[in-house]
């Protein structure tokens, strides 16, 4: 019944990168999608929704690319989920119940029934998304994430 965009996983990850940025400096897109291995135009589609959500900069310029809007602690899961896959219900009837149930009364009992469990089903889901903040990834028991220089990472990567 649903089935996630993979640009959610590539927008963690992204997400993850430019927090654990050295300096919070920029990072450009060409460096985020060697490190991921996906296509540059692919990559600017996901940033792009980034940055209409809200979550993430954009720099133009010699020394610009992307940074983070806001901090970690403020970004949810259900923030990234949303900046992706929209905020549009993922739950939508198809009319399909009216091929196998003959009656009208029990079409319609039958059909606001399953739709009730599947809009239940995607509250709770988007309530725990909700629950979880990008920081929560950058932790490792006490320690934070290291800091990292993504640019000299992956240009020494390709010597």
């Amino acid at each position: 019944m649903m089935k996630m965009k993979s640009g959610v996983e590539q927008a963690i990850c992204i997400l993850i990168m430019l927090a654990t940025q050295i300096d919070q400096h920029p990072i450009k897109s060409a460096i985020l999608s060697k490190r991921l291995s996906v296509s540059d135009s692919y990559l600017k589609k996901v940033m792009r929704s980034l940055v209409v959500s809200g979550l993430v900069d954009s720099e133009s310029g010699k020394d610009g690319g992307f940074k983070l809007k806001l901090t970690p602690e403020e970004i949810t899961m259900l923030h990234i989920y949303e900046a992706i896959e929209g905020t549009h219900s993922f739950v939508r009837p198809t009319n399909l119940a009216e091929k196998v149930f003959l009656r009208a009364e029990k079409i319609k009992d039958k059909k606001k029934e399953v739709l009730a469990v599947f809009f239940d089903a995607e509250q709770q889901f988007k309530a725990r998304l909700q629950k979880y903040t990008l920081d929560s990834l950058l932790v490792e028991g006490s320690d934070r994430v290291d800091t990292v220089d993504w640019e000299s990472i992956v240009l020494s990567a390709e010597i």
